[in-house]
């Protein structure tokens, strides 16, 4: 089985309800995993430009990063952008903020998130 395939396999078999789950970026590839963590969730999308998540990831070469061989740094994160998009509850712009400042965002989104939610469901 390769990376994604044990990736999305212990991805299906978590109990999402009220916990945190931070995934790997490969996860957003596989629509089941995707579908599951979104049951009884929010998908939170902490976005950052290029040069942001290129000096945060040393070693882009040994990391182990599920990619095609031939793809670069550049060429993974415009694909999996779009992926992230898609699965996104909420995105959080993370550029240029503290990590106190995206903590506020988080939770300020996630109330709007939650208030929202009661409002559909009449309550």
């Amino acid at each position: 089985m390769d990376l994604r395939g044990i990736e999305e396999k212990e991805l299906l078999t978590l109990n999402i309800h009220n916990h945190v789950i931070a995934t790997g970026g490969s996860s957003v590839y596989s629509h089941s995993a995707m579908k599951h963590l979104k049951l009884d969730g929010i998908a939170v999308f902490l976005n950052v430009d290029l040069p942001t998540l290129e000096s945060k990831v040393c070693d882009f070469d040994t990391r182990g990063l599920a990619k095609r061989p031939d793809q670069s740094f550049a060429d993974l994160f415009d694909e999996r952008f779009s992926l992230y998009m898609k699965y996104a509850d909420v995105t959080i712009n993370c550029l240029d903020a503290t990590p106190e400042e995206i903590c506020a965002r988080i939770i300020k989104e996630l109330e709007l998130e939650k208030s929202k939610a009661g409002n559909e469901s009449g309550g």
